[in-house]
């Protein structure tokens, strides 16, 4: 049987917050903006990286301006090559243990698509991804489902036979527009209770967690 785990990246897979925060304040800074601390930029993610550069340039947004300081920022970003991001506690081992399983791996993310590939290159080669889907001009921005039905096709996996594990609402509201199941994970960058009001019903505290609560 082929059964296949999606996962999303930012917040659930790798701790990119670090990395996030220094690069948007590197442009806020560059532009003469004031600085944003952690907790707005945590805030921030989860729509792609239009929607952080809008949220944290604030009241400074201006949409005549804002192809320059978005263009600024995702140069350095993609420039950067992430040095302080890091996988969450026990996402190696769950990964390894869930390819053993038999599992086909995805990654499915708002994250556009050059920085998602230096993050596969980088973190992920060992763990036999199959896929890793990151927004283009072509494609749409979760919780559209397209992009995550797009995958079930190409890895030849019915709608029964995966999960999509994320820590935002876009996650859960992606797997719900999919059609397939979702887990909830409670180590990133989203509350209990926001995930549970985007209609999260299974949830996991700790990404061993996973091992228990995914049953194909």
């Amino acid at each position: 049987m082929n059964k296949a785990i999606i996962f999303d990246l930012d917040g659930t897979l790798l701790d990119t917050l670090p990395d996030l925060e220094y690069n948007c304040n590197l442009m806020l800074e560059h532009f003469g903006f004031p600085k944003v601390d952690r907790e707005k930029v945590r805030c921030s993610i989860g729509n792609g990286a239009i929607k952080l550069v809008q949220r944290v340039l604030g009241d400074n947004y201006d949409p005549a301006r804002f192809d320059e300081h978005f263009k600024y920022y995702s140069k350095l970003y993609d420039q950067s090559e992430s040095p302080k991001t890091n996988f969450f506690d026990g996402i190696p081992t769950v990964l390894r243990e869930l390819k053993k399983r038999g599992y086909k791996l995805a990654i499915c993310t708002n994250k556009p698509q050059i920085p998602t590939d230096n993050a596969c290159e980088k973190y992920f080669k060992e763990f036999g991804f199959e896929l890793a889907v990151g927004l283009t001009d072509d494609s749409k921005k979760k919780p559209d489902p397209q992009s995550t039905l797009n995958i079930l096709e190409k890895l030849g996996v019915g709608k029964e036979n995966a999960y999509f594990i994320g820590d935002g609402e876009t996650d859960v509201q992606t797997a719900k527009n999919a059609g397939i199941k979702s887990i909830a994970v409670l180590w990133g960058y989203r509350k209990k209770e926001d995930l549970k009001q985007a209609g999260a019903e299974i949830f996991a505290e700790k990404p061993l967690d996973l091992l228990d609560l995914i049953s194909l």
